[in-house]
């Protein structure tokens, strides 16, 4: 009675309503309140009144109903109730006490029993040192969203620390490392973020019991320790944000087993102690709105991975293991997480004969070694049972892949025995906050190799149940994404097991590529214009454009599962014949250790390889610069250049030859000599190569030395790098190309240059010259040279908009001589009437022209009469596959004619009608010509820029749909309008209709939220 009187207004301000409901409830349970009393208290909306209402009731009913309340308050509020046993009594803690204390506290974290660990577990005799084998680690600030906003070091977040902080980190990331760091940091008074923290309490809540003094007591002191219970909650009342509580593995915790943690981290704001919690991320959604700071542990650095094994390993064992990992780039991924790291380590230190080249390996040698080491603990048990439940082990890691599951039940484990795998480590329990345990492996990437190792065990299995139970599993893998993706760990795991297992992979990748193609041939024929020359982005389509990009995928994939399953030659025939025609991309500025394997094992794969793509980068920083140019060829080794060495020794070292290459050179502000001595080496190895330039004014002045290492060239593009007349010059020389591109060159055009020498490009098949620099003059040069090009059978001319009359001279030369020519792009370049004209006289010339695209040219008046005739002559090319027409004053009349021209054009992928001043009246006829499927395999359709209303665009939605093959249309308008409702709705129903559909332009059109809403959701 005497606590709840001298205390009143504090428990009326202070209990809150969820407390006083709490309480409620225990009195309704103990018979000291009635239903009525607590539904009235628990109705009240305000909460100082429902904690008035109760204290009253309470003070009425009698010291035993006091007593009763006063232990409600305890267990469920014990914040509140030490606090305000602080302002019954005056008793201080004494301060030798407190300082006792502090000495326990920091003698417990430098002693070696805090420091000192097993990584392995305590059955296997290999200890790590905290001092040792902790290192930095990234931190990634996060928002309460889960979203990162900004980098951590331990240090940055020491100083800036919140309270509660929340550290999350998938298993083996190191949070229970970190926060054992930040106590010896402590201790050791080796940090001036900590020095105003008085205590800091490390705290496993995987082993709490009863409430804070207790679990301290008994994790970190000892029972009945001097500062008795009381003493210790008002110390910590009193010191406020200067104690430190370390809360690890909060994932495990059973907050039944400790409800005052629980509270200081979901109610901290009335213990006010400074708190960090370390949790895995699947459980951090149960806290994170608790708190102020959220931190996760980010990848192990590179060099910090480096650093720990320096430090844990001797000099002689940390170098073996670094030069293996330094060669095994497949490890990369995993050595990441530090518990991988320290795997490795450990492994060398017992495993004399460990070398993890591939992460099979490790994972072999830490299954094994943890089966084996581990027998000791189930020798009761038979080793027939043991056999039979680590077997089942194997079923239940390959199902759980199959099924995307990684947690498991009891009943999952029916017919095991639990202790075998749990002893053997191989999985792991988990009964914290759970109704039923539920088990795992240690690591997503472990359950995965158990996963591989069995499947690897049936499908090699002397037994036909085996086996066939083991095709059953690799019946579900049908697609490329499978295998690339879903399956990808799986199967690179199963190859690694065995070249038995390797060889019945590979013909299923086989049969998943020999399918995809004939699908390929099936659902996309004629779905993307046939050119040989053009652009990709220019004109094929999206679908083919993701299916060359899983190509390259599926390929580099597959060269993955050839060096983990450590083959080298022994199964080169097998997979030369997948390696047929296919093409791989390399980035020359981190090259796989896989790659190396490749080309040194399977030189017949390499050879029969359709295409291999090189990306070099100026932007490259060498370690050393080469200041003398003339360093002897035996000092170059030695010296870093912009071309890596590793590239160069692996096309050049080898006897065999390409049979294509492709090579990008970009962002170069340099190139020196040695580089293209380099570029040289790397280029005589293939029969064909492909050289690409962007946006590199380094390599001014240089290209002419660079082409002169270029003897199989036969595709040359320039993007965005300035020419000297040398290199002008140069390229005119190399009479071997096929095609040449140039783009974005506004550099002057230079006497004796490009454009005078381009006629001696005699076997040129494709030329293209987009946005350079070239006047009426020029053009006329032009126009002589191209007739020599008799060879030439793509030629793209776009955005030479000062060029005149030139471009009469230039239509009038390759109409009249040209004759193998099948594309014609002469797109924004001064196109006019009479060039038109001479090109409809002589289109009779051209029987193989199936491409013509003349858009975004103005023909004035003379438009109308201009495209009648270009009509007229369309007539003796039915094959066209591509129109696209300029505009001009009046052509809308046109139309009719060339509906009736578009009937004998059956394979036509691309219209285009832009600028015609198209009205409703047209786009109606257009829309009926549609529906009578003259155009079925029409792709791409062009009307943007023209004059229709709503009324126009609702009449022709319906005929839209009839286009099955559509892929992209342009209806963007002149001038900004709102489409009526009516609409909108047929648009959208044209988007959910069209299946191939994959871009539909409609600038200008105003839409609303409503109107965004139906679009995106269609």
């Amino acid at each position: 009675v005497e606590f709840i009187e001298s205390n009143r207004v504090h428990l009326i301000q202070r209990m809150g309503m969820i407390t006083v409901k709490q309480i409620a409830d225990d009195l309704l349970t103990c018979n000291v309140m009635s239903c009525e009393e607590v539904n009235t208290i628990a109705c009240e909306k305000v909460e100082q009144e429902a904690s008035r209402m109760m204290i009253y009731m309470i003070l009425n009913k009698g010291s035993e109903a006091c007593n009763i309340f006063v232990k409600s308050l305890e267990k469920h509020n014990p914040f509140l109730f030490h606090d305000l046993q602080g302002y019954c009594t005056t008793r201080q803690v004494e301060q030798d006490k407190l300082n006792d204390l502090i000495q326990d506290l920091k003698y417990v974290y430098l002693s070696s029993a805090f420091q000192k660990y097993h990584p392995l577990g305590s059955d296997i005799d290999i200890i790590f040192d905290l001092g040792t084998a902790y290192t930095d680690v990234l931190l990634w600030k996060k928002d309460i969203h889960n979203s990162r906003k900004g980098q951590l070091t331990l240090n940055v977040l020491l100083e800036e620390l919140q309270n509660p902080c929340i550290i999350e980190g998938e298993a083996g990331k190191g949070k229970t490392t970190l926060l054992k760091r930040i106590a010896v940091l402590w201790a050791s008074d080796n940090c001036s973020a900590l020095k105003k923290i008085q205590f800091v309490f490390f705290i496993s809540l995987t082993s709490t019991r009863g409430g804070i003094y207790e679990t301290v007591c008994d994790q970190l002191l000892f029972e009945q320790y001097p500062i008795c219970k009381q003493d210790f909650m008002k110390m910590l009342l009193a010191q406020r944000q200067r104690v430190l509580f370390l809360l690890d593995g909060y994932d495990e915790f059973n907050p039944q087993n400790c409800p005052e943690i629980e509270a200081m981290i979901k109610e901290n704001h009335k213990f006010k102690n400074t708190v960090i919690i370390a949790t895995r991320t699947e459980s951090i959604h149960k806290i994170r709105q608790f708190g102020s700071l959220i931190a996760e542990i980010g990848d192990l650095s590179e060099d910090s991975c480096k650093k720990l094994i320096r430090n844990v390993l001797t000099s002689k064992l940390a170098d073996g293991l670094l030069n293996q990992l330094k060669e095994a780039t497949s490890m990369k991924s995993l050595m990441k997480t530090p518990l991988f790291v320290i795997i490795a380590c450990a492994i060398q230190m017992g495993e004399s004969n460990f070398h993890p080249s591939t992460q099979t390996l490790l994972f072999s040698t830490l299954y094994d070694l943890m089966v084996e080491k581990n027998r000791y603990k189930t020798k009761e048990i038979t080793e027939n049972h043991i056999m039979l439940s680590i077997n089942h082990c194997g079923d239940l890691a390959l199902d759980g892949i199959f099924d995307q599951r990684f947690d498991f039940q009891s009943e999952d484990l029916a017919d095991v025995k639990e202790e075998v795998l749990l002893a053997s480590g191989l999985l792991n329990k988990y009964t914290a906050q759970r109704l039923k345990p539920t088990y795992r492996f240690f690591h997503k990437s472990f359950q995965e190799y158990t996963a591989g190792r069995k499947l690897c065990k049936l499908l090699t299995s002397c037994q036909e149940a085996e086996v066939k139970k083991g095709y059953s599993y690799l019946q579900k893998i049908n697609t490329i994404s499978d295998i690339t993706d879903t399956y990808f760990n799986l199967l690179l795991y199963t190859c690694g097991s065995s070249l038995d297992a390797t060889r019945i992979i590979l013909d299923l990748l086989k049969r998943i590529d020999k399918h995809r193609n004939i699908s390929q041939l099936f659902s996309l024929k004629n779905l993307a214009l046939e050119s040989k020359y053009t652009k990709p982005s220019d004109n094929i389509t999206e679908n083919e454009d993701l299916n060359k990009t899983s190509k390259d995928i599926f390929a580099d994939c597959v060269i993955n599962f050839f060096y983990e399953s450590s083959s080298k030659s022994a199964l080169s025939r097998d997979f030369e014949e997948f390696f047929c025609d296919k093409s791989i991309y390399i980035n020359t500025q981190n090259i796989p250790i896989y790659f190396s394997d490749f080309f040194r094992y399977l030189p017949n794969c390499v050879s029969v390889l359709g295409l291999i793509k090189l990306d070099f980068f100026g932007n490259y920083t060498p370690s050393k610069e080469i200041e003398n140019e003339n360093v002897e060829d035996l000092q170059i080794s030695s010296l870093k250049t912009y071309i890596p060495e590793k590239a160069v020794s692996l096309f050049f070292n080898w006897n065999q030859s390409l049979r294509s290459l492709e090579i990008t050179l970009q962002d170069f502000n340099k190139l020196k000599k040695h580089d293209i001595k380099y570029l040289g080496k790397i280029c005589c190895s293939a029969a064909s190569l492909k050289l690409r330039i962007s946006n590199s004014a380094g390599i001014t002045g240089t290209l002419n030395k660079v082409l002169e290492t270029c003897k199989n060239l036969q595709d040359l593009t320039v993007e965005s790098t300035p020419l000297t007349v040398e290199d002008e010059q140069q390229i005119t020389t190399m009479t071997k190309l096929k095609t040449l591109h140039v783009r974005d060159l506004q550099s002057e055009n230079l006497e004796g240059g490009l454009i005078d020498g381009i006629k001696k490009l005699v076997n040129a098949e494709g030329l293209v010259l987009d946005n350079i620099s070239m006047d009426e003059g020029d053009a006329k040069k032009l126009a002589e040279g191209v007739r020599n090009l008799r060879k030439l059978r793509l030629l793209y001319m776009n955005h030479l908009t000062a060029i005149g009359d030139g471009i009469t001279y230039i239509v009038s030369s390759i109409s009249d001589e040209l004759s193998e020519l099948e594309e014609i792009q002469l797109v924004n370049c001064c196109i006019s009437s009479d060039a038109v004209e001479i090109l409809a006289q002589n289109l009779c010339n051209l029987p193989k022209l199936n491409v013509l695209d003349l858009s975004e040219n103005y023909l004035e008046k003379k438009g109308k009469d201009a495209i009648h005739r270009l009509v007229d002559a369309l007539n003796v090319l039915p094959g066209m596959k591509v129109l696209l027409l300029p505009w001009g004053d009046d052509v809308k009349v046109c139309l009719t004619k060339l509906l009736e021209l578009l009937e004998t054009m059956p394979q036509l992928t691309k219209l285009g009608l832009r600028k015609w001043n198209l009205t409703d009246v047209e786009v109606r006829i257009l829309g009926n010509f549609f529906e009578k499927e003259h155009l079925e395999n029409l792709q791409h359709l062009d009307l943007a820029m023209n004059s229709v209303t709503s009324d126009g665009w609702l009449s022709f939605m319906q005929p839209l749909i009839s286009l099955k093959k559509l892929v992209s249309v342009d209806f963007s308008s002149k001038q900004d309008w709102v489409p009526a409702s009516l609409l909108v709705c047929k648009l959208s129903q044209v988007l959910t209709t069209l299946n191939y559909l994959k871009e539909i332009k409609v600038t200008g059109w105003k839409f609303d939220c409503h109107d965004l809403g139906l679009i995106n959701g269609a």
